[in-house]
């Protein structure tokens, strides 16, 4: 009886850890405004923009809208008042970074061979290697996008959808 039970609890916690990525949250982050001077007239329609009501977007954040992200995350030149839009990502094999990127229809391995173009040509995508490098990422290079697995306000930064 003993063993059926443990091959049962295995078979459980090999599907819990399977299913771990799919568990990860995504949470993206943009750096506040006072970085640069965002025009009333280069804001996106509120209709092109998403957020999360229950995430309380802070007012001072950059506006981008959905094509902006799946564009700057393409490797697609965005400006923001003239300014380029950076865009900060983890290492391809990471929960959060599958899941952000799967949000936006793209795929983590595309996003590392433009990151390696980038090195070559001038882009706006830079790598980091986790958490703490993926803020600094966002403060450095502002007006930035990036994603965390919760959502955290500096500054500097915070949640914008």
């Amino acid at each position: 009886m003993t063993l059926p039970l443990l091959r049962y609890c295995g078979l459980v916690m090999m599907a819990v850890f399977l299913a771990m990525p799919a568990l990860a949250e995504t949470v993206w982050h943009c750096s506040r405004t006072p970085a640069i001077d965002v025009a009333i007239d280069n804001r996106p329609d509120p209709g092109d923009l998403f957020t999360l009501a229950e995430q309380g977007v802070a007012d001072d954040v950059i506006r981008i809208s959905v094509r902006d992200l799946i564009d700057v995350y393409s490797g697609v030149n965005v400006r923001l008042s003239g300014v380029p839009l950076s865009a900060c990502f983890m290492p391809v094999n990471d929960p959060v970074t599958v899941k952000a990127l799967g949000d936006l229809g793209l795929s983590a391995d595309v996003l590392s061979a433009l990151a390696r173009k980038s090195a070559i040509t001038k882009s706006q995508l830079y790598r980091v290697t986790d958490e703490a490098e993926m803020r600094a990422c966002i403060m450095r290079h502002q007006p930035a996008v990036g994603y965390l697995n919760r959502p955290q306000s500096t500054e500097q930064l915070a949640p914008c959808f």
